[in-house]
C-alpha cells in the first residue's frame, strides 16, 4: 500500500492543532475551508529547508550512526552484502538496457584495501548482464592496473561471452556515474565502486537533463 501525507494548514496562525487532532480521532466534522491542503509529493523537497538546518546542526553522520545504510548514503565501513542490494536498488530505476556507460576514472585501479572488488563487481552487474550488449568503461590514463583489467574483462566475459567491453581513456572526466536507459537515465556515485565502504559516500538518481548534458560531453569527446 502506498501512503499519502497531506499538509493541512491552518489560516489561523493563532489555531491550536490539537484541535484538528482530537477532531480527527474522534471521527467529528472538521471545516476544511479553515485550512490549506496539500499533498507531499517530496518529503525531501517539502522539507529541504528543515533538512538542510538538521544536516548543518547535526552533520551526515547523525543519520547513519544506528544503520550501515540509510537511503543512497553509503557509511564507512558497510559491508559487501549491504552494498550489492543498495546499488542495485538505484540501478534498478535506471532500466538498464543493451548499452551500459560507466564512468570511473579509478574502475581498474587496484585497491589493496578492496580485495573483494571483482566479486562485488561482478555479483552487482549479473542482475542485467544478460541484457547488456556493450559495456563501455570510462577511465582517465593514470589509474589503470592491467592485471585487474583483464580479471574484471574475464570474469564478465565469462557470464556472457558475447558481451562488447569498450574501455575508453579521458581525464576530463572526476565523478562516477552510471547511465544507460536510452543514454537518458543514470546515476552519481560520490566515491568509485571499489572505494565503496572505505568512506562515507553518497549514491543517488540523476535527473534525465544532467544525463544528456553528460552524453553530450561524451559524444563531444568522441567517446561514444
Amino acid at each position: 500500500m502506498n501512503e499519502v501525507i497531506w499538509i493541512i494548514k491552518p489560516k489561523n496562525e493563532n489555531f491550536d492543532y490539537t484541535d484538528i487532532v482530537v477532531k480527527i480521532l474522534n471521527n467529528q466534522d472538521i471545516n476544511l475551508s479553515d485550512y490549506e491542503i496539500g499533498q507531499v509529493q517530496s518529503v525531501v523537497h517539502t522539507f529541504k529547508n528543515e533538512i538542510i538546518e538538521y544536516l548543518i546542526e547535526h552533520g551526515y553522520s547523525s543519520l547513519v550512526s544506528t544503520e550501515l545504510v540509510l537511503e543512497h548514503i553509503v557509511a564507512k565501513g558497510t559491508p559487501d552484502n549491504k552494498i550489492i542490494p543498495v546499488v542495485h536498488k538505484y540501478l534498478d530505476k535506471v532500466n538498464i538496457d543493451k548499452e551500459l556507460i560507466i564512468i570511473d576514472p579509478y574502475f581498474f585501479a587496484a585497491r589493496p584495501k578492496y580485495s573483494n572488488y571483482v566479486t562485488v563487481l561482478e555479483q552487482i552487474l549479473d542482475k542485467y548482464i544478460s541484457t547488456i550488449d556493450d559495456l563501455i568503461i570510462v577511465t582517465n590514463s593514470h589509474n589503470v592496473d592491467s592485471t585487474l583489467k583483464k580479471l574484471i574483462e574475464s570474469t564478465l566475459k565469462s557470464k556472457k561471452s558475447t558481451l562488447n567491453i569498450i574501455h575508453k581513456l579521458h581525464n576530463d572526466y572526476h565523478d562516477r556515474y552510471w547511465i544507460s536507459g536510452a543514454r537518458e537515465k543514470g546515476i552519481v556515485m560520490g566515491t568509485s565502486l571499489n572505494s565503496l565502504g572505505n568512506k562515507v559516500a553518497l549514491l543517488d538518481r540523476l535527473n534525465t537533463i544532467d544525463v544528456r548534458d553528460i552524453v553530450s560531453e561524451l559524444k563531444n569527446d568522441l567517446i561514444i
